[in-house]
């Protein structure tokens, strides 16, 4: 059962997707459907060992190695009176998708509205401290023919405040554009890789 504060940060979330015309929607509930992202989410609840929150160190690149290529690590970054993401490392799945990104600010990199989509999950995660799910269809790069699965899930410094966001993504091509040639020929290339 989600908590309180996860409740009311989804629901926010959630209004703000509908107020966008976005497609993606937050789950607070965790139901993920990818097999990869309930053991993702495994390991991550294992190294929080008694914390609300795991450190940062301890999910590294062994910990998460049969995740790596669905993997972004995004550092949280105060400055004034704001928070900024900056993201560490794109998988090389997520590059493909979503471009790489690597070393950049969302706020630099990403074009509007999805920068504030990106914005906004990322300030869900430091504000409900604990994992969430986003689950839509994928808009960015008009690539309207691939249904996302995301985990989103706080990692924190030695003090235990978040200063990073472990995102776990996966994607599906939307059963309706599956004949679509364009999609079966990149499917075909994932395929291949």
């Amino acid at each position: 059962m989600p908590s309180e504060r996860a409740l009311k940060a989804a629901e926010k979330y959630n209004r703000l997707m509908e107020q966008t015309n976005a497609p993606g929607r937050c789950d607070p509930d965790l139901q993920f459907e990818t097999p990869q992202l309930i053991k993702l989410l495994s390991v991550w609840q294992e190294h929080s060992a008694g914390r609300d929150t795991p450190l940062r160190r301890d999910l590294n690149a062994h910990s998460l190695r049969a995740f790596l290529p669905n993997i972004i690590i995004v550092d949280v970054v105060k400055q004034d009176d704001r928070l900024r993401y900056r993201i560490r490392l794109t998988g090389t799945v997520i590059s493909t998708i979503l471009g790489d990104h690597t070393g950049k600010f969302v706020d630099d990199a990403v074009v509007s509205p999805f920068r504030e989509r990106w914005n906004a999950a990322f300030d869900l995660t430091v504000e409900t401290g604990g994992p969430i799910l986003l689950k839509g269809r994928l808009e960015y790069r008009e690539q309207h023919y691939l249904v996302m699965e995301i985990l989103l899930a706080p990692m924190a410094a030695a003090d235990g405040a978040v200063d990073s966001v472990l995102v776990g993504a996966y994607a599906k091509y939307s059963a309706r554009h599956v004949f679509d040639p364009l999609v079966r020929n990149a499917l075909a290339a994932t395929s291949e890789r």
